[in-house]
């Protein structure tokens, strides 16, 4: 049995938290079982020598299976270490969750899913072509791309820094096994590899979450002792109804701004529209949807209570005050190394699942970024042949491994970065507004045109991008923060010190505020983003001509806005008279 040298405080004693053989055997046990079932579906099951099979599965797969997929993609190993923590230091408004969850997979299922479904494209960027022109296609395709490039990195990082902290194997050594065989399942399987693995590892996922949820509630007394030291520590915080969108976080932030944030990673993404259409009909797509609303709620409701299960252990000595962990990221890895100690396998089932959540994000991501690659940079400039499709499904293995190399190179740029889940928020927010105000603008306002996207997505970019850059330069001057709920170190023993920590030691500078719009939440700036181009891509559409509604193509907009479009009219032709030779009247048995 290994030894971390990270201690812990269990009631009033230090004590060494160790990694057993249990913890190892499942962990590798969970790695190999993903190799195996790339294996199977890359050698024994159909061939993945078509850009369907590849890339939507022979669009034969069950709802099942895709929701879970769809669950696994879009909760991170960044989301479930984040969100604990999020309430740990500032109160339990995240559980407003329940509301974004539904309202975000209600307007998907109403206004995206039956457009792209109806069309049937390989990429959702394809869309962007036919509604407006090549240009705005290449314009989202590109940003995509870099997107989640730059994204995948940060997935993978914090899984792999949470396992080396537990086992003290390298960071740099683990991160490359781990991407490694992410990048075989993926390459040799195909999506149906990515649906399944993923299907396994969020299931694993979800059973650590409930384990360590049940063991810690029971740990700290119970839930009514749970929530008895929550409310004590001011963390019960469910209806703050302040509307300022410079609150960091409200109701209002949680229920409207997050909706627009979960519509661009899961409405508009590539990686979701692509599970969408591998299932054989609409009506499984629509289960696929509530199935991952449905569970979405249940993971981030027990991620939320483990917050609060969390501050009730430590509420009387805080690890992060008293510097035993130096980054917040690592307080549910910590605490869960203190609280399942002697409890042989569940610290090994736990990382398992941190590790999963990684793998299958960045499965989800490598598989889409070699269709989007491939269908919008690569396939116009190749000659058509007689194996095209064959051609295709190699290429898109040889970008996986491509892309994958990249992301595996760039973990270790990440690992030099300060807060991670504050760079991979700001990174979302500069992009996926104007992603999110693009295709919102295309389905929703048919007046929209070519020059009214462009001008809305690039207005947008600077506008977001001088937001947040201004926002992260302020905060690194001391100009402002967001400061934490009070926490306590008066439990901790052999310190030198006990203190209250209530406030960050450095004040802010009173005396030189940042500008008004560098304090907007980071919760709005989806929101922002998407305003934006909606506003200035109608206003430029209709100063330089609005299109013709009659000559637009119904199926480019959802039901609810069809109906408001006009029919098209059919010109009449007029018939001639044809005299038709004895040869072909008796071909038609027709008489003289």
């Amino acid at each position: 049995m290994a030894e971390n040298e990270t201690k812990s405080f269990i009631g009033h004693e230090l004590r060494q938290l160790t990694f057993g053989w249990t913890d190892y055997t499942l962990f590798t046990s969970l790695l190999g079982l993903s190799v195996l079932i790339g294996i199977y579906f890359g050698c024994f099951g159909k061939k993945q020598d078509n850009t369907t099979e590849y890339l939507l599965g022979g669009k034969t797969m069950s709802c099942f299976p895709v929701g879970m997929s769809l669950i696994a993609s879009h909760i991170s190993a960044v989301s479930l270490l984040a969100i604990p923590v999020e309430v740990y230091q500032h109160g339990t408004q995240y559980a407003a969750c329940i509301f974004t969850s539904f309202i975000s997979c209600a307007l998907i299922s109403f206004i995206f899913l039956p457009v792209f479904f109806k069309l049937q494209l390989t990429s959702i960027f394809e869309y962007l072509e036919m509604r407006f022109a090549k240009p705005v296609r290449i314009f989202a395709s590109f940003l995509y791309t870099i997107a989640l490039l730059i994204y995948v990195p940060l997935i993978v990082y914090v899984p792999a820094l949470a396992f080396s902290q537990a086992t003290a194997i390298n960071l740099h050594l683990i991160t490359p096994i781990i991407c490694t065989v992410c990048i075989f399942y993926t390459t040799i399987g195909g999506l149906k590899a990515v649906v399944w693995a993923d299907t396994v590892q969020m299931t694993v996922t979800i059973g650590s979450l409930f384990a360590v949820f049940v063991l810690g509630t029971i740990a700290v007394g119970g839930v009514p002792e749970t929530w008895r030291l929550a409310e004590e520590g001011g963390r019960i915080v469910f209806f703050n109804m302040d509307p300022s969108i410079f609150v960091r976080n409200s109701f209002w932030g949680m229920s409207v701004g997050m909706v627009l944030n979960w519509l661009a990673g899961l409405g508009i993404s590539q990686v979701s529209m692509q599970r969408f259409l591998s299932v054989p009909n609409i009506r499984e797509a629509h289960k696929a949807v509530a199935l991952m609303a449905v569970c979405m709620v249940i993971i981030k409701w027990v991620s939320v209570f483990t917050g609060l299960i969390m501050y009730a252990r430590y509420h009387e000595c805080d690890p992060i005050s008293t510097k035993v962990l130096t980054r917040s990221d690592q307080l549910l890895p910590y605490y869960v190394l203190d609280v399942a100690a002697n409890v042989p396998g569940l610290p090994g089932l736990f990382l398992a699942g941190l590790v999963s959540a990684g793998l299958s994000t960045m499965s989800a991501n490598l598989n889409t970024v070699a269709g989007t690659i491939y269908e919008d940079f690569i396939d116009p400039w190749l000659p058509d042949s007689d194996n095209k499709e064959v051609r295709a499904s190699r290429i898109m293995k040889v970008i996986v491994v491509v892309s994958g190399t990249i992301c595996v190179m760039m973990v270790f740029v990440v690992d030099r970065l300060g807060d991670i889940f504050q760079v991979s928020m700001s990174l979302h927010g500069v992009t996926s507004g104007a992603m999110l105000g693009i295709f919102t603008l295309g389905m929703l306002v048919p007046w929209a045109t070519t020059k009214g996207a462009i001008a809305g997505g690039l207005v947008s970019m600077v506008t977001m991008v001088w937001i947040i850059v201004g926002a992260q330069v302020s905060m690194a001057q001391k100009r402002f923060f967001y400061a934490p709920l009070p926490t306590s170190t008066d439990g901790c023993l052999n310190m030198n010190q006990t203190t209250t920590h209530t406030v960050p030691s450095e004040l802010p500078n009173v005396d030189d505020p940042p500008f008004v719009l560098f304090t907007i939440s980071f919760m709005y700036y989806t929101a922002i983003g998407c305003l934006i181009v909606m506003i200035v891509g109608t206003a430029v559409s209709f100063l330089f001509g609005p299109n013709d509604l009659k000559n637009l193509d119904r199926n480019y907009f959802p039901p609810i806005i069809q109906r408001f479009l006009p029919e098209k009219k059919y010109t009449e032709v007029p018939m001639h008279t044809t005299i038709l030779t004895n040869p072909e009247k008796e071909k038609l048995n027709l008489c003289d």
